[in-house]
């Protein structure tokens, strides 16, 4: 009768420990909010766990509060472990009675073991999830069973032979039991965090590669493309290349030097290349373009690359070019009349000399 009493008592518990799940989905155990959600719940179940006890004699109540607090201090810390416990020792005190001093003393215990071990050391944490859920709840009902010694000595041995083996073989079984259904509520909810983590942190490489202002794609090992940016497909329908090497998009010459280009690339870990290539307007652009390895750990190496439109400064370049030659030019003529003057101005001074006249120029 007393295993099914306490058995009871703990299915309740356990049932109720469910709702953990749903505040953690919600609130992350991680942030104040859900930490005190947390402790509020965990501090109502084990009040609910008090209203329906085990009652030895009148004061004297066994419950599962003990496993309720030290899992709530274990997973959600000194925050919600301290709440919990204030809404068991506010119930507890009320009560009163000749095992309100144990009673008090179970609950700080319990929930004192669970924070103390929410701070565990590595080498504790290589046990299996079972063994460390059963040392955990074999360390907080030896405590409690030592705690019996707060009882009035009249009571203390009958407690000890009623209930020490049955809370010694019940308590830390469920305390398994609550433990695994919490870790992998965890789990769920890391697991959730982590997608919802990866999808944020795809959605803004999306925004970056969209709103960049410059051509950015990836090609496999093989130097197939499977990554363009909106701004290239925009511009060149590179879209369609996914899937396809250089040669196959491009097909002639110019394939071929673009997959050249990326051997180097993925050979030398770095190459910066000008190419000049029609839009889908199949207006001339110029482009530089940097390519570089994108190293993967225990997989193929990927080819990144980022190519800018040079168009404006190469047309600049040839214009400015185009300016310095006409310079040469003038200044090829300039320098051959100059030489001519100076020749005509000779003879003139020969001519005046050879009539015993004197120099009309002076000739540097």
């Amino acid at each position: 009768m007393i295993i099914v009493d306490l058995i009871f008592n703990l299915a309740i518990l356990i049932s109720v420990s469910v709702l953990s799940g749903f505040i953690d989905v919600r609130y992350s155990r991680n942030t104040t909010s859900g930490s005190v959600l947390q402790g509020l719940l965990f501090g109502l179940v084990a009040l609910i766990g008090m209203l329906q006890p085990f009652v030895l004699a009148p004061g004297i109540f066994f419950d599962g509060r003990s496993v309720v607090l030290s899992l709530c201090g274990l997973f959600f810390g000194p925050v919600a472990g301290v709440i919990s416990a204030t809404i068991a020792l506010v119930y507890r005190i009320y009560v009163g009675g000749a095992g309100v001093y144990m009673g008090v003393s179970v609950i700080i215990s319990s929930t004192l073991i669970g924070v103390l071990f929410h701070y565990h050391t590595p080498q504790v944490r290589k046990l299996s999830l079972t063994l460390y859920l059963y040392g955990i709840g074999m360390l907080v009902h030896i405590v409690m069973i030592l705690l019996i010694f707060a009882i009035p000595s009249p009571m203390r041995l009958i407690t000890f032979k009623t209930l020490a083996f049955s809370i010694l073989g019940i308590y830390p079984l469920a305390t398994v039991l609550i433990g695994t259904i919490l870790k992998d509520q965890e789990n769920r909810s890391g697991r959730k965090l982590a997608e919802a983590a990866l999808l944020e942190s795809e959605s803004r490489f999306e925004l970056f590669m969209d709103h960049l202002p410059a051509f950015a794609f990836i090609k496999d090992s093989n130097f197939k493309s499977i990554y363009v940016n909106k701004k290239m497909d925009e511009a060149l329908g590179a879209s369609s290349w996914l899937g396809l090497t250089p040669p196959e998009f491009y097909p002639g010459k110019f394939g071929e030097k673009l997959l050249a280009d990326d051997l180097n690339a993925m050979e030398a870990g770095f190459k910066k290349t000008e190419e000049h290539h029609p839009d889908l307007t199949g207006a001339m652009h110029y482009y530089e373009t940097q390519k570089f390895i994108i190293p993967r750990k225990g997989k193929e190496p990927l080819l990144g690359g980022i190519s800018i439109d040079i168009t404006e400064r190469k047309l600049a370049e040839e214009n400015l070019n185009e300016i310095a030659l006409e310079l040469k030019r003038f200044n090829s003529l300039m320098v051959g009349r100059e030489l001519k003057m100076v020749e005509l101005k000779k003879e003139i001074n020969a001519l005046l000399v050879s009539m015993n006249q004197g120099e009309k120029y002076v000739i540097h």
